[in-house]
């Protein structure tokens, strides 16, 4: 009996470890191996400095599990990629530009280049109330990146069978609880899994809206070691620090995102076998510029456990007669697809047929990433969208069907930005942004500038909408947009004799026109302007001139044709822009004592040349003349200072006081050397010579040049740039210095 009781018990012994081990024994009976790899924002590229190591001892790698980075790095290390691979993608992405979501300028039509830049906060208005966003960033550009890079597995929706199988963590915010993902959209899984919250916006996955795993299961061994793993290999790059330790905003990020996943980690934690914790204390969630060091700083950690990790490649490889073989499939984004359908979802203002208008690419045809990345930017720049992103969905006979899930910004917004500069002074500024305004593709706006010297700004915008036709006329190409506009501002200047003021005056204007615009490209604009200007002088200090207190009311036709390629709107180290204009102007007012009209054409340009990495050359020249008898002398060509705002006569001038001089005809030519000292400090020298003169023959006369010259120092913050410049000139013989913060109105 006690035999027989002895072999029972041996015998569900030996069953029991058969049941356990599962698929184990199926494998030659080598025990499955689990990597977990943990989320921590920048912090997770050093998992790729563990997987070099893992790589190197060859230890064969059975499933992943991931969260936020952990869950980038894991499921395209499951797809197939090497660490090498990894490590040069990470190298090579343009990190501000993905994080940003921002559209690249020359995507941006030429209608809205100057206008992007101006506010940095916005709220939608929905249902009469100001809302807040969902989160600050679209994640656009990062959608469309990991598309791209999880193209080899787009007709493969079942994790589980990747080349190493493969789940993610997100967080289910409506349910209150954990989302694990393992099928469907590759790249949206991973989107889903780092959407931080009031960052970035939700990623919308059956129905639901997921973001960051790491609220909830930062680590997830616990689904990992569910699998029927056997040994478990975690790697976590977050770590709780000290209270005295949170010193920036950051810290407190990173606290806040994964301490309420920190009791489940601990317990994760304890699955593991292998437990690698680099050292990152230095670093940030936000250190995305740091990719070599923190590679460097998971690999240092990693070789920490080399001997656990060699032990554990040399047990593994006793299972099998041959080495494990490396981890080396080494996939590659699709170089093009076919494109036999297109599926369009999401729009709710804007028709199928503008957006295909916008995206200017014929159906079926063969398309790269790169050409689409292209033409989903130019639907952004049309400010319409919060998002745009695509996937690629299998058809039977190999081809694909284009699918693209689209995200509206609200139709009405209101944005706010502000502004300082010493001609111009501080100022808050508002606007309010209405979208198919009356007409659908429309978009009316007021703008208002308060202050010490307020402005305000009504438009209203419309592009009438074309459908192509069989032979592909394009509607952007050769019907007119038009454009709607009543300006009004005011500010307080100065005249001059010779470097002394002689009168302080404030100066008003009001205008109301209309535009007619073609557009060949995104690049240019060819247009006619017919506009009515009234402007008023009233004296405050000094001796009054009788014509300056007159009321004045001209109506101005303008024909004009410019051009803009710059790669930034501000700090651009590439690119050109022109404009050159005619125009002709008649006075209405009876009792004005400038009646006859006058003609003038103006020319200004600037263009940016990088010869060497992080020096900029910009250069330029701004000239006009004016043919007629009595002409204002605020229509003459006014010279001085230095705000890039400009009024429509006004050439600035370094090291001249704020519309100093004046005259009917004018030239400067502008130098200016910009060196990037880190990433957003710059140190620009600028210099600046010209003529003004009474004729136009006075401009070729080789004497009496104005020079100007001086060096500005500056910093691109998230509000606008902040700068301080120090000038002179052989006209006022005196150091002069300005500030200026913000975006211009």
């Amino acid at each position: 009996m006690t035999f027989k009781k002895i072999y029972i018990i041996l015998f569900l012994c030996c069953h029991t470890v058969y049941v356990l081990a599962g698929e184990s024994i199926a494998n030659n009976g080598r025990p499955r191996v689990g990597l977990v790899l943990s989320g921590g924002g920048a912090k997770g590229i050093a998992h790729v400095g563990v997987l070099k190591v893992i790589e190197e001892l060859g230890i064969p790698i059975d499933y992943i599990g991931g969260t936020s980075m952990g869950s980038i790095v894991g499921g395209l290390y499951a797809l197939g990629y090497t660490s090498s691979q990894l490590e040069n993608y990470l190298k090579e992405a343009d990190w501000e530009n993905l994080l940003t979501s921002r559209v690249l300028r020359p995507n941006v039509s030429i209608y809205e280049k100057g206008k992007r830049k101006r506010y940095w906060m916005q709220f939608p208005i929905r249902g009469g109330k100001i809302e807040l966003p969902l989160g600050i960033l679209s994640g656009q550009n990062v959608s469309n990146l990991f598309c791209e890079l999880a193209s080899p597995a787009y007709d493969q929706p079942d994790f589980s069978k990747f080349p190493i199988p493969f789940l993610c963590v997100a967080t289910d915010i409506e349910a209150g609880g954990e989302a694990v993902i393992e099928h469907g959209d590759l790249a949206k899984a991973m989107r889903a899994s780092m959407a931080i919250p009031t960052i970035f916006t939700p990623e919308e996955i059956d129905g639901k809206k997921l973001f960051d795993g790491g609220l909830i299961n930062n680590f997830p061994a616990n689904l990992v070691h569910d699998k029927g793993m056997d040994i478990l290999i975690g790697v976590d790059v977050t770590s709780l620090d000290k209270p005295e330790e949170y010193n920036n905003i950051y810290q407190i990020m990173d606290r806040l995102v994964f301490m309420s996943s920190q009791p489940l980690k601990d317990a994760n934690r304890k699955l593991c076998q292998i437990f690698i914790t680099p050292d990152l204390s230095e670093y940030s969630t936000a250190s995305f510029n740091a990719v070599d060091s923190l590679i460097v700083r998971g690999e240092r950690a990693a070789r920490l456990h080399y001997d656990e990790l060699k032990k554990l490649a040399d047990y593994l490889n006793g299972f099998e007669s041959e080495r494990v073989k490396e981890h080396a499939i080494c996939p590659q984004p699709l170089q093009s697809f076919y494109v036999k359908k297109v599926v369009i979802n999401g729009l709710k203002s804007t028709t199928k047929e503008i957006l295909l208008q916008k995206l200017d690419l014929d159906f079926p045809r063969e398309l790269t990433f790169n050409q689409l990345n292209n033409a989903v930017d130019r639907v952004k720049g049309t400010q319409v969208f919060l998002s745009i992103v695509y996937h690629l969905n299998p058809l039977p006979d190999g081809a694909v069907e284009l699918q693209f899930d689209c995200v509206e910004h609200s139709e009405n917004l209101i944005r706010v930005g502000m502004h300082y500069d010493q001609e111009y002074k501080a100022a808050l500024l508002l606007n309010l942004s209405l979208r198919n305004f009356l007409l659908n593709n429309s978009k009316a706006g007021v703008e208002l500038s308060i202050g010490a010297n307020p402005a305000f700004s009504l438009s209203y915008f419309h592009s009438p909408n074309f459908r192509r036709t069989e032979k592909k006329i394009l509607k952007s190409r050769l019907s007119p947009d038009w454009l709607c506009n009543v300006d009004g501002y005011q500010f307080n200047a100065y005249n001059y004799s010779g470097n002394q003021r002689a009168t302080a005056y404030t100066f008003y204007s009001l205008s109301s026109g209309i535009q007619l615009l073609i557009s060949p490209s995104l690049h240019s604009a060819v247009g006619i302007a017919i506009t009515g200007d009234y402007s008023a002088i009233r004296t405050k200090v000094g001796n009054d001139v009788a014509d300056d207190r007159a009321n004045h009311l001209y109506m101005i036709t303008r024909l004009f044709y410019e051009r803009d390629t710059y790669n930034e709107d501000y700090f651009p180290t590439k690119g050109y822009k022109y404009c050159i204009e005619g125009n002709y102007h008649k006075g209405l007012s009876k009792n004005d004592r400038y009646p006859e009209g006058f003609f003038g054409i103006m020319f200004r340009s600037n263009f940016a040349f990088t010869p060497v990495d992080r020096w900029t050359l910009h250069s330029g020249i701004d000239a006009g003349t004016l043919f007629g008898s009595n002409i204002l002398p605020h229509y003459q060509f006014r010279i001085g200072g230095i705000p890039d705002k400009q009024l429509h006569h006004q050439i600035n001038f370094l090291g001249m006081y704020f519309l100093q001089n004046y005259d009917r005809n004018a030239w400067v030519a502008h130098l200016n050397q910009q060196v990037r000292l880190w990433n957003n400090v710059y140190v620009t020298f600028r210099t600046n010579f010209g003529k003004t003169g009474n004729e136009p023959t006075d401009l070729i006369i080789p004497t009496d040049f104005k020079i100007g010259y001086g060096v500005s120092a500056q910093y691109n913050s998230v509000v606008g740039p902040l700068g301080f410049t120090i000038s002179s000139s052989n006209v006022t013989k005196s150091l002069l210095g300005a500030l200026h913060f913000g975006f211009w109105f």
